[in-house]
């Protein structure tokens, strides 16, 4: 799974996103929030750790198919 965090200046209510070169889906979900100082936080590098590791240990067998489940959230 490829997950992508950016901050992007919005001009005349459209935003642009580049996405890196190995970024090959298909399609892809956008979710956006208001940017907001109070919402801004650090990951400590034992969290960035942790994520980075239970990423490498994910097997395919983890993940559900969105086309197989979006029925519930939609």
């Amino acid at each position: 799974m490829n997950a992508i965090r950016q901050i992007v200046e919005v001009k005349n209510h459209k935003l642009s996103i580049e996405l890196p070169e190995n970024f090959d889906a298909e399609y892809a979900e956008v979710i956006i929030f208001p940017k907001e100082e109070e919402f801004d936080f650090e990951i400590s590098e034992d969290e960035k750790a942790l994520m980075r590791k239970r990423v490498a240990e994910a097997k395919e067998e983890d993940f559900e198919d969105w086309d197989a489940i979006k029925h519930n959230f939609l």
